[in-house]
């Protein structure tokens, strides 16, 4: 882990190695799998990218050994059978509960996979019990039936994909049957038995802990680079790493640890809590060094000095002293014109009051998953509702792209927005003495900041940035048209003063592929304000 928060500090954005820094947290807490099951949150890197993704299934164990002892002691006086029965009923009350909706993701959730480790300890009870019977099975029959667990089990590794239905679960339950019925006939001596007794084989299943440990952060700090950024022999290198520090991790790190006869109080100072300590305060201060904090003063981050997400932050923007003359509504990409609204708003001499929430775009009767399921979002509706009426003039900023067909997966899609907005539009024009709707900026085909970070810190890393979103300028088009059937709803394009390579006097003006951050705003602004007025009526629609 100290290995892995080091990399990060060294190739991530401050904003990725501050999630890399929780997720560190929560697995040194035994919780990284209640962490993950919260789901992605809108600015997280991808799953894949995430370098401690893998400790959620250690943290299942350690919950699982936490609670499955006490839960033991109940039949630990008991007959085989009723012990056996007993975890039966665990295993089906597991596979119960996995057909129950939950807002958390079920992969990560413990008493869902808690039927896949109850499989192992049901198969010490049942071979326990066939050990008293004496029961004798042959050669061939042993042979047959860890051949046949080996295909099952094979099958699975090539069939399973993440739209596998009902994982975790019943589906499961069979690649976890294959290893348990390999495991009771490799009790007996068969000719297949050999493979699992040689060498290299029982090297693997050695090291097969640190291989476990390393393979991922590698892998993800691979993923964030990016394969197009790696030379075409990075596979084969990453694959002699992982073994090379799997293979020092085990020797020198696994083993010596196995011989540990502390008392079980120095267990927990000296093997948690202290590198727990070090560990987590290491990082909360690294993220501190002017090497990270750098990235805050220069404003290339994301900022959460605002109403986003939370109608009780700053929400006033722009010359303060004056009463706030427009209402700001919309997703991240009204947030992240908050410096260029408090730049532009301070030289014209006026406020704005921001109100925004992930993925939540503005249209009465907004029909949407987020909608549905993000309280946040519903809350800016709530308060659009009660303050709209006192504005005289309203802004509109959303991720329009997000409503285009090709879309339809976002959780901020809804299939008859245009046609609602446009009711709104006509409301709202009858309504206020100006509308003003941002057009939308152009997603990176990269991440903007990821490749300013990483060609400062890799020798020889280029990264090509270009525009790459064609729905946003299809979106755009459409809320053009929109806006020229109203005489006093007026398009604001900030966005065009967006340099085709992301970067002005050097410095990235987005926080990931399509978020401008704060530098990017006030910049934006100087350009803006150099050519026009935004409150003059006469845009361009």
């Amino acid at each position: 882990m100290a290995a892995t928060l080091t990399g990060g500090f060294f190739l991530f954005t401050k904003d990725d190695f501050f999630l890399l820094w929780k997720s560190a947290l929560t697995a040194l807490g035994f919780a990284s799998n209640l962490y993950f099951a919260r789901g992605k949150d809108y600015f997280d890197p991808a799953q894949e990218e995430k370098p401690l993704l893998h400790i959620w299934s250690l943290s299942v164990e350690e919950q699982f050994y936490f609670v499955f002892p006490i839960l033991l002691l109940l039949v630990a006086r008991k007959s085989l059978r009723v012990q056996a029965g007993f975890l039966a009923a665990l295993c089906a009350l597991s596979l119960a509960a996995s057909f129950i909706p939950s807002a958390l993701d079920k992969y990560y959730l413990p008493h869902l996979r808690a039927c896949e480790l109850l499989i192992g300890s049901l198969t010490a009870v049942w071979m326990r019990c066939r050990q008293q019977r004496q029961p004798a099975i042959g050669r061939r029959c042993a042979a047959a039936g860890a051949l046949f667990a080996v295909c099952i089990l094979s099958t699975c590794l090539f069939s399973y994909s993440e739209q596998t239905a009902y994982f975790p679960g019943p589906a499961a339950l069979i690649p976890c049957l294959a290893v348990a019925a390999l495991i009771y006939f490799n009790h007996y001596e068969h000719p297949l038995k050999k493979f699992f007794q040689s060498k290299i084989t029982v090297a693997a299943g050695l090291i097969s802990y640190s291989l476990y440990l390393w393979h991922w952060p590698i892998l993800a700090f691979m993923r964030y680079i990016g394969p197009d950024n790696l030379p075409p022999y990075s596979p084969a290198a990453a694959v002699v790493l992982i073994l090379l520090l799997s293979l020092i991790s085990y020797h020198c790190i696994e083993k010596p640890f196995k011989k540990w006869q502390g008392s079980f109080a120095q267990s927990v100072l000296w093997i948690y809590a202290l590198p727990m300590l070090i560990l987590g305060a290491g990082s909360f201060f690294a993220m501190r060094l002017p090497f990270m904090a750098q990235y805050d003063r220069l404003g290339l981050t994301r900022s959460n000095t605002s109403c986003h997400n939370n109608t009780v932050r700053q929400c006033l923007w722009g010359d303060t002293e004056k009463q706030p003359e427009l209402l700001v509504l919309g997703d991240s990409h009204a947030d992240h014109y908050k410096t260029f609204f408090d730049a532009v708003g301070k030289k014209e001499k006026w406020s704005a009051t921001m109100v925004s929430a992930d993925a939540c775009a503005y249209v009465e009767g907004y029909a949407s998953r987020v909608f549905q399921n993000w309280a946040a979002c519903r809350a800016v509706y709530r308060y659009a509702e009660e303050h709209l009426p006192r504005y005289s003039k309203v802004v509109l900023a959303m991720r329009w792209g997000s409503q285009m067909p090709e879309n339809s997966r976002s959780l901020a899609y809804d299939a008859g927005f245009f046609q609602k907005f446009d009711r709104m539009l006509h409301k709202l024009s009858s309504e206020k003495q100006a509308v003003y709707l941002m057009a939308d900026n152009l997603a990176s085909s990269y991440n903007v900041q990821r490749a300013y970070i990483l060609s400062s810190r890799i020798p020889g890393y280029r990264q090509t940035l270009r525009p790459d979103d064609e729905s946003t300028l299809k979106a755009n088009a459409r809320i053009r048209e929109l806006a020229a059937k109203y005489p006093n709803v007026y398009i604001i394009d900030a966005a065009a003063y967006i340099p085709a390579d992301f970067q002005i006097g050097g410095l990235p003006v987005y926080s990931d592929k399509d978020h401008i951050n704060p530098y990017g705003g006030t910049e934006l602004a100087k350009r803006f304000s150099e050519k026009q007025r935004f409150l003059d009526t006469r845009h361009n629609h």
